[in-house]
């Protein structure tokens, strides 16, 4: 999963937590939610690269501990941003190292599925393998467009 496909799920987890709740979710609210999510990704992912119950069983644990992975570098890199942001006294050279770990973040990203590369193709034919990132694609094109229908609809709640 690349940066942008990361951020963008937990940027549409917050914000659909956000429209949900109405309030500050707690802890589980937003544990629970992102739960679904997964759930909803595994079955898009399994109709789109027509995983046999065999396949599904062995590549989504794997998968998603890929994706918890990638989601703890990015998590570990948007701390560090925000605590040096948040920091009027951070210094030029804590502003630059914060910098830096967003710009290596991409390649740090690629290293983490390149290694899960080799696993996947031991449990997906070549043509799932390829198609693999098509789909993360499509599912996050479905998330957002769910996402813009919630905060119409909710934008149109707040009018009446």
């Amino acid at each position: 999963m690349n940066k942008a496909l990361s951020f963008i799920l937990f940027f549409v987890a917050a914000s659909f937590s956000f429209i949900s709740f109405a309030q500050q979710p707690d802890e589980n609210d937003r544990q629970k939610w992102i739960s679904e999510v997964r759930n909803y990704k595994h079955e898009f992912l399994a109709k789109e690269l027509d995983l046999s119950k065999s396949q599904q069983s062995e590549f989504f644990d794997i998968y998603d501990e890929m994706e918890d992975r990638v989601e703890k570098l990015n998590s570990e890199s948007r701390d560090l941003v925000q605590r040096v942001l948040s920091d009027p006294d951070a210094t030029d050279v804590e502003l630059d190292a914060a910098a830096r770990v967003v710009y290596q973040l991409k390649n740090e990203e690629s290293k983490i599925e390149l290694e899960y590369f080799d696993r996947f193709k031991k449990i997906l034919q070549p043509r799932q393998l390829i198609l693999l990132k098509s789909a993360e694609r499509k599912f996050t094109q479905q998330l957002m467009i769910h996402h813009r229908r919630l905060k119409k609809a909710d934008n149109g709640r707040k009018k009446s």
